[in-house]
This record gives structure tokens, C-alpha cells and sequence, in this order.
């Protein structure tokens, strides 16, 4: 793929096997805008970095599998010291339990470990442009739906054209492909996502994801 940005995404990958984390960092390398700039076994090292760094990554990949420390555990120290930080769970675990708790925790995305290398590059490049990043099989149990974890608060109804705007932001659409998915315009679209925004009382899109996965509106 073509670079669009002068500097290259920088990526930082927590994973504890050694083997796959050479097969990720290889497979960042290989792409004119990525660049895996750091890589850590374990949770320890990743928080010190986090805790000294000047800068902070662009996007973290994330394991949950972690010695010493569960990975949401990580994921929850991160955001808290850095609201803002992009962090995308690889995993090979898929239970319904970690994927909504790792959402709803403030991951951009969730993507398994036996997902195809381009699903899992053009899932880092989704999460960059604003948008989720989800594997398949773990799409498929969102739109499902979260039932189980409680009912459902109050909100205003969404219409229609609402839900399916929001649930294909859920599936990792973004505004251009929901809008020739749709047959409507960008603008069209921008304007059921700050009615969605309304009704949800959120203010982006990773927030409107996941509202929509913790109280099971698609």
C-alpha cells in the first residue's frame, strides 16, 4: 500500500509469544505507513514505557493473555493515564465476556489472532481513521447483541435508518462505505450519527460503539 502521511503510524505490540509478536512486528514492517516502533512480553515493561515515554504510540496492539497482569487490566491502566491512546486488542480469545468488557473499557477495536494479516492491517488503519475494528466472528456476536448483560436504559428510540447507520459503525464501516452501503450521502450519514450521538448522549464514534454494545441496541 501507498504511504498517504509523510510519517508512519507508529505501533506499539504487547504480546507474550514470542513467535507471534515476530510475525506482527514483520508484518507492520512490511507497510510504507506502519511502523512497529516498540515491542514488549510483558505488561511490566509496556506501563514503565507508557510511565517515562515522551510520546506515546499511535496505536497499541494489545494482548489479553498477558503474564502477570490481565490484559483489561492493562487496557484500563492505559486509557487512564492516556484518555485518548488507540488500543486494539489481539487476542485469541472470542468469549462474549472479554470482548464486552474490553469495549466497553475503551478498546478501538478487537481482532483475533487467526484473522487474516490484510483484515488485521486494514484493521489498524480503520482504528487510525476514527472507525472500530472488529473480526468477523466478534461483529457477528455484537450484532447478537449484549441482552445478557442487563436491561437496556431508557433512551430515546433510534429510527430505522438510525439503527442501521449505528450498526453498520458497529461492523467498522466508515461514514463513506455506510453511505454506498446505504445508497445515501455522507452528509445524509453525518447527519443520522449526530441524531445517534444525541439519543446515546455520546460524543464519538467509539463511544457510540460501544453504548451500543453494552446495552445490546443492535
Amino acid at each position: 500500500m501507498n504511504s498517504t502521511t509523510t510519517t508512519p503510524i507508529r505501533i506499539w505490540i504487547c504480546e507474550d509469544h514470542a513467535n507471534f509478536a515476530k510475525q506482527i512486528s514483520r508484518l507492520i514492517a512490511g507497510e510504507d505507513d506502519l511502523e512497529c516502533e516498540k515491542a514488549f512480553n510483558h505488561p511490566d515493561d509496556l506501563m514503565a514505557e507508557f510511565n517515562y515515554c515522551a510520546q506515546p504510540p499511535d496505536l497499541l496492539m494489545l494482548d489479553l493473555g498477558l503474564p502477570g497482569k490481565d490484559g483489561l487490566q492493562v487496557l484500563r491502566e492505559v486509557k487512564a493515564k492516556f484518555p485518548d491512546q488507540r488500543i486494539v486488542i489481539l487476542t485469541s480469545f472470542d468469549d462474549r465476556e472479554r470482548v464486552y468488557r474490553a469495549i466497553c473499557n475503551g478498546a478501538a477495536g478487537y481482532l483475533l489472532k487467526t484473522a487474516d494479516p490484510d483484515d488485521i492491517l486494514a484493521g489498524i488503519r480503520d482504528v487510525m481513521q476514527g472507525s472500530a475494528a472488529l473480526s468477523s466472528p466478534i461483529a457477528s456476536m455484537i450484532l447478537e447483541g449484549f441482552s445478557k448483560h442487563g436491561p437496556v436504559e431508557e433512551t430515546e428510540p433510534l429510527t430505522s435508518r438510525e439503527e442501521e447507520v449505528l450498526r453498520a459503525l458497529v461492523k467498522g464501516f466508515i461514514k463513506k462505505e455506510i453511505a454506498e452501503q446505504l445508497d445515501i450521502s455522507q452528509h445524509t450519514v453525518d447527519m443520522h450519527l449526530r441524531a445517534v450521538y444525541r439519543k446515546l448522549h455520546v460524543r464519538t464514534q467509539t463511544e457510540a460503539v460501544s453504548k451500543a454494545l453494552r446495552k445490546g441496541l443492535v
